[in-house]
């Protein structure tokens, strides 16, 4: 990621990834290429709508820790050495030093929900939970009776 590049989350055998909806706080999973190749912007449950907005809490964690590393504390070393370079001389001896935090493992992705839902009107195949009668289409928003 240190050029601008991505982060890889892991997924199931068969290829699903946890997505947690920012309103009811829910997990599904999607399996990215294999439905829809639009967006996710429909949570099922709850219908929110969003962009880029689907990251489950420890999926978050790991992308913000990876961030860190790569592109903030490079930009702090910098700062670093450029201060220590030009704190020389009087009486004061003064450095800065910069501590990384350490970067978390990968989330796991556990295969731990059997009900899927297939959404005939976008193509889209997701994980659920087996709670709800009705899911919302992850790509369009349609109901679905299940």
């Amino acid at each position: 990621m240190g050029d601008g590049g991505s982060v890889t989350l892991r997924r199931t055998v068969d290829g699903f990834v946890s997505q947690g909806c920012p309103a009811c706080e829910r997990i599904f999973k999607v399996a990215p290429g294999q439905g829809s190749p639009s967006p996710i912007t429909h949570c099922p449950y709850c219908n929110h709508v969003g962009e880029g907005c689907w990251w489950t809490k420890a999926q978050a964690a790991y992308i913000k820790a990876v961030v860190v590393q790569e592109q903030i504390a490079p930009q702090f070393d910098k700062m670093a050495r450029k201060f220590n370079r030009n704190a020389g001389g009087g009486p004061l001896k003064i450095s800065m030093t910069v501590t990384k935090p350490s970067v978390p493992s990968v989330p796991d992705e556990v295969d731990d929900m059997a009900a899927s839902a297939t959404f005939e009107c976008c193509g889209e195949t997701i994980r659920h939970d087996g709670q709800n009668t009705s899911l919302y289409c992850p790509i369009c928003g349609i109901a679905t009776v299940l």
